[in-house]
């Protein structure tokens, strides 16, 4: 199983033959690699967007996620032989139902599969150490920084973190979604539009050399 370093090692691997620097955008647990690429790599990274990013501290300043944790690690060691029995295809049928239908059935396809099953519960397993390692980076300088947070069924204590995450850089704006949930950022349309937006905007301020707008936190009517 691969740590947060790893992740961001693979990643810096997988760009070392595409121009940089590159804009990175972490949505949920994705939060952890971009700050770790961030903190090793930094003349490779121009800009950074979060979406509803995992904060490094859930294990310890979230009250309901501990226990979520401990549950979900024990689950997910079963995930690859049920999906060698088939029992992920029938559960990831319902899965991404506001993904366009071919990116729908991407998903499906891999979701389903014994591979993306190990790689869950990899992930979790490693959760513990990818956070530490992310929270080693406790400064994003002056990069361009958008945070994307979805309030709708979010955690208590989950926005006044974000409010933090959005703080890692002197350049940085906070998005609030009051009506977005933490999948309807990447999946649905009008939601993923938002996120979209505040991809683009990062990289224009990245190309410009120009500060973000100088605002703690927007929040985002419908």
């Amino acid at each position: 199983p691969r740590d947060g370093i790893g992740v961001a090692t693979d990643l810096h691997t997988l760009l070392a033959h595409v121009p940089g620097p590159f804009v990175l955008v972490g949505h949920s647990s994705g939060a952890q690699y971009v700050r770790i690429f961030a903190g090793r790599y930094p003349s490779e990274v121009a800009g950074v967007v979060l979406l509803d990013p995992q904060p490094t501290e859930v294990l310890t300043r979230l009250p309901a996620f501990p226990t979520f944790y401990r549950v979900f690690r024990r689950v997910s060691a079963l995930f690859p032989s049920l999906a060698r029995l088939g029992v992920a295809r029938l559960i990831s049928l319902a899965d991404s139902a506001g993904l366009p239908p071919e990116a729908r059935e991407l998903r499906r396809v891999y979701s389903a599969s014994p591979h993306s099953s190990r790689s869950l519960r990899d992930e979790f397993a490693q959760l513990p150490i990818a956070l530490a390692q992310a929270d080693s980076v406790r400064s994003l300088g002056d990069l361009p920084l958008i945070v994307v947070t979805a309030a709708r069924g979010a955690q208590e204590g989950w926005l006044p973190l974000q409010d933090e995450m959005a703080a890692l850089s002197r350049n940085s704006l906070h998005l609030v979604l009051p009506n977005a949930t933490h999948s309807s950022l990447i999946e649905d349309e009008h939601d993923a539009t938002l996120s979209a937006e505040a991809i683009r905007q990062v990289v224009e301020s990245a190309r410009a050399g120009r500060a973000l707008e100088k605002v703690a936190r927007v929040v985002v009517s419908p």
